[in-house]
């Protein structure tokens, strides 16, 4: 059970009217395991994090790159921290055993640290296109069943120039397990759990 596919699924809720057939199409994708074609913003996104995770790591990025500053202001909060782990756990739910698996973008004291790279502006504090963009979001849920000993979670986020950050406590959040219950009910309902098996179960 990854933070990829229970956001696919989330999405098909979620997403803007008009976009439901899409958004569905993209789940089902998801669900399939099949590879999706790199968008430009998912590229520009890897591309961001790269310069964050180098510049953390004590490497330089030229001056005139891309995004620099904002890279630099994410890589001054990340710095000391590890980087890219991976971390996963069982857990039982409905009768079944899940794996969540993640890799966290980085790991310090505690914290758990998502970069994420928007292509639009975020300065002025905080915007309310931003302010609780990731309150449902699964992902924070889930980090903090893998990494039982993290306390809080914060989305680090750019536009390559101004920085927003959104923090989570674990307090604060549904229990993954919750969210995965509601997964399952849900391609129940849709008859997609013999697909779901054939691809995640191992």
């Amino acid at each position: 059970m990854t933070k990829t596919l229970l956001e696919a699924w989330q999405y098909t809720f979620d997403c803007h009217e008009g976009f439901e057939e899409d958004a569905y199409a993209d789940f089902l994708r998801t669900l399939n395991r099949q590879p999706l074609e790199p968008t430009e913003a998912m590229l520009n996104g890897q591309a961001f994090e790269d310069r964050v995770y180098r510049l953390a790591n004590g490497g330089t990025v030229r001056s005139d790159a891309k995004w620099l500053n904002g890279a630099q202001a994410l890589a001054d909060i990340i710095r000391g921290a590890q980087i890219q782990v991976l971390a996963k756990r069982d857990i039982e739910v409905d009768g079944m055993t899940f794996e969540v698996l993640g890799i966290l973008d980085a790991l310090k004291a505690g914290v758990i640290y998502d970069v994420k790279f928007i292509n639009k502006s975020i300065s002025g504090g905080e915007p309310p296109h931003l302010y609780g963009k990731y309150l449902n979001c699964s992902q924070h849920p889930a980090y903090f069943y893998i990494v039982p000993e993290a306390r809080e979670f914060q989305y680090l986020v750019s536009d390559g120039e101004t920085v927003y950050i959104e923090t989570y406590y674990r307090e604060q959040c549904r229990h993954i397990g919750e969210i995965i219950h509601a997964f399952v009910e849900s391609i129940r309902g849709m008859g997609l759990m013999d697909l779901y098996k054939a691809k995640w179960v191992l």
